[in-house]
């Protein structure tokens, strides 16, 4: 094939896929969560968790993705960070991050100003492990109940 032929199929398909991209738009301001303003005894808080696995880099992270259809920026860099959250029937969107393994689901609980409130989850994510089930939950952490009923995650894993 003519070299000149070749450098012409290249640049196209450079020009054709690069057309094909798109840039990621920012969340509008409007759907970010904003912490309240209230004083800190008149709120509740809620934090994710974190479980490190059998091998060094293996951890599994559960954290607050969303409260009342509201992104939380932090993500997952934010798991160990208090959110606080005004007390009354909350609408949580949690998140879970194992290995390349995740998913999402939505909870509701009640919470009361002051109260301390912690994701928890139970799942087979592990290295060679079956990778089915993720199910997660909040408890209040004064009584260690459960403050939100349980969403069942489906795991999704981006690199199958």
């Amino acid at each position: 094939m003519d070299l000149n032929i070749m450098f012409r199929f290249l640049l196209f398909t450079i020009v054709f896929l690069s057309s094909c991209t798109t840039t990621p738009q920012p969340i509008p301001a409007e759907l970010q969560y904003i912490t309240p303003a209230e004083q800190e005894g008149s709120l509740a808080t809620l934090i994710g968790i974190k479980q490190k696995g059998v091998l060094p880099d293996d951890e599994r992270a559960a954290y607050v993705l969303a409260v009342d259809g509201k992104r939380v920026m932090s993500g997952q860099r934010g798991w160990n960070t208090a959110l606080p959250i005004q007390p009354g029937q909350r609408n949580v969107t949690v998140a879970f991050q194992g290995g390349s393994f995740h998913t999402q689901v939505d909870l509701q609980m009640q919470a009361v100003a002051g109260g301390n409130y912690q994701i928890q989850f139970s799942t087979d994510v592990q290295l060679f492990g079956a990778n089915t089930y993720c199910d997660l939950w909040i408890i209040d952490i004064a009584t260690q109940k459960p403050a939100s009923g349980i969403g069942c995650g489906n795991l999704v894993n981006p690199n199958e």
